[in-house]
Parts: structure tokens; C-alpha cells; sequence
């Protein structure tokens, strides 16, 4: 009996070594491509600066605190987290149905034609979305050519450089990213179950509303988290459409970086960032798991 469970001990470790031996080039790169230099940035967060913005050698909380103190980082942060906010939502609101129509979609030519729509802008450059966006947006753009056309304004309207035309685009960019998680849970969802509800009386509202809207709440949770956390760093898109002066965190990191040149500075909003990126994250997760115990008693 003992020979037997010393046997299968041994046989075990040769199959664990090859796992560990499979695991260890990925583990190598995060620790050379990520971790050791959100270490070294964390470092660099903590270093003081001389007049001219320059790191230099030693220790101060500075940085941090003037994250928190000057209105100029703060509002930014909190601007983030608003706009982070409706573009979840509205991204959560577009890509079900969108989500809903592929996965009951037969397979065919029209279901590939609608899952190619909606993976193309993938395959296409941010910053090409972008400038698209901008010409859309422009004043002799589509957008204010309908607008007159349609009588409603006798002037351009001045989209580019506003908020709203930040919170369309990025919405536009991000959108895929809700409806594929969205996609593969609802193609998860066992037909029977829809029609079981249904045969017992359940209306079709309420058959989504206590079926598949529960059924497909990892769907949901993988979705809202990822288009969430994308949101709360985008900088190009915003940055492209709405112009420097939008106050989001991620383009006051770049302009610290690329104009300021005050690296610590940087590293420490980008740290402060990524704080609350990871607690509203942690919030949403917390959120959907008290609304799925709710929904299943």
C-alpha cells in the first residue's frame, strides 16, 4: 500500500517540474516587461525634483501629494472616473443586444457578416478611428451637415474638443471589447432554459429579465471590467478628438511625460491611477457577485 502511494508520489513530481518548466518563460516575461518596471517607476514616483522638473536622488512624498492637493490632477482623476463611468454604460446598453442577435444568430453568411462588423475595428488603428472621428465631428463634417441640412442648428455645432465627442468615440473604440465576452456568455446559455420558462408562463421580458439577464452575468462582469479599466487609461482617442485641454488623468500623465517632462510626476498619477482603476474594479466585481446571489435567492 505504501509502495504504491510512494509510486504515484513520484510519478506526480515529473508531471508537476514539466508544468513549472512550462509556466516559467511567461513568468520571466511579466517579471522583465512588467514588473520590474512598474517597480522601478514606483521608484522613480518617490524621487524629489529640482526647479527645472529634474529627478533626483533621495526620498519625499511630494509627488502624491500634490496628486491630491492641486485641483489640476484631482479633477482629472475624478473626470476619469465619470467618463470611465458612462462609456461602461453605454458600452453595456449597445453591446447586448449587438451580443444578444450574434449569439442566437444561426451560422451563416449574415451571422459572419455581423461578427466581421464587429470585430473589424480591431483589426484597424486607434488612431485611425480617431482622426475618423475627427473628420466626422469637424465643422464641415457628416455630423454638422445633417444637423443643417435637417434645419436644426444654422450654425456648426463645435463637437470636436467637447466632452461628448470624447465619451462617442471611446465608446466606438471600446465597444468590441464589451460584446464578445457579452457574445460568448449568452451562446453559453442552454436553449431549454428559455423555453422551460417560457412553457411554465413566463412572459419573454420576464423570461430575459430572470434568464438570461442572470445567465449571462459573467458575460456582463468580463465586459463592464474590461471596457471600465480600458476607459479610465485611453489617452490617444481623447486626446485626438477632444484636444489637450480635456481634463482626464491619462492625458495629464502624457503631457507630464512628453511636455513637462517631469517623470516622477508622472509616476505617480500613473500609480495613483492605477489605485483606483483596481478599487472601482474591485467594486464593480463586488457589486455583480451581491447581484447574481440576489438573483439566484
Amino acid at each position: 500500500m505504501s509502495s504504491s502511494s510512494g509510486d504515484a508520489v513520484t510519478s506526480a513530481r515529473p508531471g508537476r517540474w514539466r508544468g513549472a518548466g512550462l509556466v516559467l518563460p511567461l513568468v520571466i516575461f511579466l517579471l522583465l516587461m512588467l514588473v520590474l518596471p512598474m517597480i522601478r517607476m514606483l521608484i522613480m514616483s518617490f524621487r524629489p525634483v529640482d526647479e527645472y522638473g529634474q529627478a533626483e536622488p533621495g526620498f519625499t512624498a511630494g509627488q502624491y501629494r500634490r496628486v491630491f492637493a492641486e485641483s489640476f490632477f484631482s479633477q482629472a482623476l475624478v473626470h476619469s472616473v465619470l467618463v470611465a463611468l458612462v462609456v461602461t454604460a453605454l458600452c453595456l446598453v449597445l453591446g447586448y443586444p449587438a451580443a444578444y442577435v450574434l449569439a442566437h444568430r444561426r451560422p451563416g453568411v449574415v451571422r459572419t457578416l455581423l461578427l466581421l462588423i464587429v470585430v473589424s475595428p480591431l483589426l484597424t488603428s486607434v488612431v485611425v478611428r480617431s482622426y475618423g472621428w475627427s473628420i466626422l465631428l469637424s465643422g464641415n463634417g457628416l455630423v454638422n451637415r445633417i444637423l443643417a441640412g435637417s434645419g436644426l442648428r444654422s450654425q456648426p455645432a463645435h463637437l470636436l474638443g467637447s466632452t461628448l465627442a470624447v465619451v462617442v468615440s471611446v465608446t466606438h473604440v471600446l465597444l468590441p471589447f464589451a460584446i464578445i465576452p457579452l457574445t460568448t456568455a449568452l451562446r453559453g446559455i442552454e436553449p431549454n432554459l428559455t423555453r422551460a420558462s417560457l412553457s411554465l408562463g413566463a412572459g419573454p421580458v420576464r423570461t430575459f429579465w430572470r434568464v438570461t439577464v442572470p445567465l449571462s452575468l459573467p458575460g456582463i462582469a468580463a465586459g463592464v471590467l474590461i471596457v471600465f479599466a480600458l476607459s479610465m487609461g485611453i489617452y490617444i482617442t481623447p486626446r485626438l478628438i477632444g484636444g489637450t485641454n480635456q481634463p482626464l488623468a491619462g492625458i495629464r500623465i502624457y503631457d507630464q511625460v512628453s511636455s513637462v517632462y517631469d517623470y516622477p510626476m508622472a509616476a505617480a498619477l500613473s500609480f495613483v491611477l492605477l489605485v483606483l482603476t483596481g478599487v472601482c474594479t474591485a467594486l464593480f466585481g463586488g457589486g455583480l457577485r451581491w447581484w447574481a446571489r440576489r438573483l439566484h435567492g
